[in-house]
């Protein structure tokens, strides 16, 4: 602000006030004239589009009464000609071939209609011409089709002589579906008498809809855009969106009074007439077809007709909106514009000579006073306030700018600005400024620099210039006015160092507000989650959620926040692509100066990497601890054998020998002792060689091969088992198996298992069946191959299915119960899957899924149950 002279421009401005004082007043008389000549204008131009709606929309109601004229002609000729003709009595194949030939003619020269057909009284199509663009087709009798169950068919039927069926206006329908492309079309019928009076039939015209509603558009071609066709239910026959026709037959709620409510009402309630609402001008009159087929007249006299329904009828509406109504304001402006701006332009200049001489007369006064208040004022404001003069010497400051820097008054006035209060380094570029204080084009209005104090320290002060200028309006000095944002400098920048901590920190971080939503995430919860943050923001962070956390733990998280205390949990969470991840998490409440909670802070951590360590890591220690249990059971295992297998195989030679020396005829019960002992002495030994190889697993002997080719073998290892129970066994090898890199001895002592328990496992059904499928998988952790073994049998509760794998576990009265448990170590030891399923209705399902491996890991795994065994 200046603190001599004002500049020119505020002596213009108050020119221009003066000015507008004037000026205002005499636009307000203007404004006047204008609104009444508008006023007249717009009413002249309303009456004429009211008037323009009338004649459009009464021209469309008479061009649709005219086409459902022509057809009932059309119709009542057409079934007048075929009696007068006496064809409803003629010979079958004459009638029909005479009827075709009449129809098809017409059919061709008229071009109006989809189908032109003769039906008996019984209900069979006698005769169907099908239109098609530029030639009509006769339907063969091996297409033609019995009509008598259609609606239209016996409401036609039933009509006296000289009576016209109508039918709704709706879309065709071939075999129970709406015809595509869509074909509306109105169906009118007349019934057929012989010359005795006798009903033979009718004739049932099907209009194509195409052509009336084309028709209608022509007939209101200027009104095009905004016309629209309606039946009695509100819904559209035409319409200027093509998607809300037919939406009674589409299964679409589109209707006219959908948003139109009372203009409906008012329209059902009037044949016809104009109509304003909120909405726009409505313009609308009823056609009732059936009042516009009377119109039909033939040998003097009116048809009868009859439509589906007494109260059918169909609505033309047009419809202006308010905003194309109020389109006149554009056009009066256009018209008229330079008339007023004429007229505008010499009550502004008349208004600017007259304010310009008062305000010349008081700039003197006006002066005087300005330079009194600007000085009163910058000695009272909480800012620094310092003028310079063109040499850079203080002329003025106030008590604030003395407060901030320490100086006195007589330390300050007269000193050099440069030299006295300017650091060394920043000279130069002040030194420039002040040289630009001649030219106010290139001078800054609003600077920010370091202002020494007294106590050899410095202060940032952003100051607002004003150029001060003399009474010839040269520039005398420049006014800074300055806020100290030395300490609110400080704060944005730690606030920006501890955003840019926040930022760039290795932790997700959270902010919500007191709801709990969330207003704010770092980078790295969108690195560790997969949201963006504009995704979440706004959002309850509940939306991470697995459901694996209890209600009890997150009830105990928030008592623990709203109490002051700080949180410290983990969460099992999902990332946006579904993926499951562990996260550590700690979460405190934000309060303001009086302690109030207004947001919350939670800082978290993946820790899905030191989880899954931590679950190998117990894996790990399970699997020791089973290893050397199977290891004590192994040293067990083979002090067993070594004790018995001796003795064992005496027992066995001896009752061999004896078996063979033994005489049939006269010793046969000492034979089957002997085949007896033999028998148990076989099952101890199996018990032996299944105890020692559950406790000492061999390594695998890994090799190329197929596993149709294993299951076969396992088939013909298991034999005994079939033919013993009668099975009847369906393999299944689906297409595209892959070879696989495992021991084949193993896995054919697995299947082998499998089978036999299956086999086994039918003895109470009647029809006893096993089946095995195979396939391949292909499922997130990659390739596998699944063999299905399902039988049905007892089938295997759901108890027992969760202990059936567990070693010495058996439900049958002879079995050590370490067949399955070898067999699921073996599938351990391939690093495959087993599980038990019920087989529908009866039985139980064996699945076992191999994983499709590479040779090192299947060598490694081998490699470290071997050395944990030993």
């Amino acid at each position: 602000m200046p603190i001599t002279h004002p500049p020119p421009p505020v002596t213009r401005l108050g020119t221009l006030k003066g000015f507008m004082t004037i000026f205002i007043p005499m636009c307000l008389v203007l404004m006047i004239i204008g609104i009444m000549h508008y006023y007249t204008f717009y009413t002249t131009e309303r009456s004429s589009i009211e008037s323009s709606e009338l004649l459009n929309v009464d021209l469309a109601k008479r061009m649709i009464e005219k086409d459902i004229a022509d057809v009932v002609s059309d119709l009542l000729f057409l079934a007048e000609h075929i009696e007068r003709r006496g064809l409803p009595e003629a010979l079958p194949w004459a009638r029909e071939q005479r009827i075709a030939e009449e129809f098809k003619v017409f059919a061709k020269n008229k071009g109006l209609y989809d189908q032109i057909r003769y039906i008996d009284k019984t209900g069979v199509e006698v005769v169907r011409i099908n239109y098609l663009p530029g030639e009509s087709q006769v339907v063969p009798e091996s297409k033609l089709q019995n009509k008598a169950n259609r609606y239209y068919f016996k409401e036609a039927l039933a009509l006296d002589r000289g009576r016209i069926y109508l039918s709704p206006f709706d879309l065709n329908m071939e075999e129970g579906e709406i015809e595509f492309p869509l074909k509306p079309v109105i169906r009118f019928g007349a019934p057929v008498f012989d010359s005795q009076g006798e009903k033979r039939g009718i004739v049932l015209l099907n209009y194509l809809g195409d052509r009336l509603i084309q028709n209608f558009t022509q007939a209101a071609a200027n009104i095009a855009d905004h016309i629209e066709l309606v039946n009695n239910g509100g819904y559209w026959l035409s319409s200027p969106r093509d998607e809300d026709e037919w939406g009674f037959m589409l299964g679409h709620d589109a209707r006219f009074q959908v948003g139109n409510a009372y203009e409906w009402l008012k329209i059902t309630a009037g044949d016809k007439g104009q109509i304003q609402t909120d909405n726009g001008l409505f313009t609308y009159t009823t056609i009732r077809p059936r009042i516009a087929a009377m119109s039909a007249k033939l040998s003097g006299r009116r048809s009868l007709v009859t439509d589906d329904k007494p109260s059918n009828y169909w609505k033309i509406i047009s419809r202006i909106s308010s905003r194309e109504l109020s389109a006149t304001l554009p056009f009066f402006i256009q018209n008229h514009s330079a008339l007023y701006l004429a007229m505008l332009v010499l009550v502004a200049g008349a208004a600017w000579l007259l304010a310009y001489s008062q305000q010349h007369r008081r700039a003197a006064m006006a002066q005087r006073d300005y330079e009194q208040r600007f000085r009163y004022t910058l000695e009272n404001i909480e800012l620094a306030a310092v003028t310079l003069n063109l040499k850079g010497d203080v002329t003025f400051c106030n008590d604030y700018f003395l407060k901030i820097s320490g100086w006195n008054k007589n330390e300050v006035i007269g000193r050099n600005w440069l030299r006295q209060f300017v650091p060394d380094e920043l000279a130069d570029e002040i030194g420039v400024i002040i040289e630009k204080m001649g030219d106010p084009d290139s001078f800054p209005l609003r600077y920010e620099n370091k202002v020494k104090v007294k106590s050899d320290g410095l202060r940032l002060i952003a100051w607002n210039n004003t150029l001060s200028y003399d009474a010839d309006g040269n520039v005398i000095g420049v006014t800074g006015i300055g806020e100290d944002i030395t300490d609110k400098r400080k704060a944005e920048t730690d606030l920006l160092k501890l955003y840019q901590a926040v930022e760039q920190s290795p932790s997700a971080v959270i902010i919500t507000n007191g709801k709990g939503l969330i207003e704010y995430v770092n980078p790295k919860f969108t690195k560790v989650s997969g949201y963006e943050s504009q995704e979440v923001l706004g959002r309850n962070p509940r939306f991470l959620k697995s459901g694996e956390t209890s209600q009890e733990e997150y009830k105990n998280l928030w008592n623990t926040v709203l109490e002051g205390g700080e949180w410290r949990g983990e969460f099992h969470n999902r990332r946006k692509n579904g993926e499951l991840y562990w996260e550590g998490a700690v979460i405190s409440a934000i309060r303001n100066a009086e302690g109030k909670i207004t947001h919350f802070l939670a800082v978290k951590e993946d820790i899905t990497v030191r989880k899954r360590l931590e679950a190998e890591v117990e894996q790990q220690n399970r699997d020791l601890a089973r290893s050397e249990t199977l290891a004590a059971m192994g040293r067990m295992a083979s002090m067993i054998a070594h004790d018995l297998r001796n003795p064992l195989s005496s027992v066995k030679m001896i009752l061999q020998i004896l078996g063979k020396q033994l005489d049939m005829e006269v010793d046969a019960e000492v034979k089957g002792l002997c085949n007896a002992s033999l028998e148990q002495i076989r099952y101890m030994e199996e018990i032996l060689s299944d105890m020692l190889t559950y406790s000492r697993p061999d390594a695998l002997k890994l090799e190329w091969l197929t596993i149709d080719k294993i299951i076969d073998m396992s088939i013909s290892l298991s034999q005994r088992r079939i033919d013993e129970y009668k099975i009847k066994l369906i393999t299944n090898y689906h297409p595209g198996l892959p070879t696989l890199h495992a021991d084949a001895t193993k896995l054919r002592q697995v299947f082998s298992n499998l089978i036999s328990n299956a086999a086994q496992a039918t003895e109470c059904s009647s029809e006893p069946m096993v089946v095995i499928d195979v396939m391949l998988e292909l499922g997130t952790e990659g390739t596998a191959i699944r063999i299905e073994i399902c039988d049905n049998g007892c089938g295997i509760s759901e108890e027992e299915r969760e202990k059936i794998f567990e070693p010495f576990y058996t439900t049958r009265a002879k079995g050590t119960g370490l067949g399955l448990a070898i067999v699921k170590r073996i599938l351990d030891q391939h690093q495959a899957n087993i599980s038990v399923t019920q087989n529908i209705p009866s039985g139980s399902c064996i699945t076992v899924v191999i994983p499709v491996r590479r040779q090192i890991e299947m060598e490694d795994n081998a490699m470290a149950i071997q050395e944990s065994v030993s």
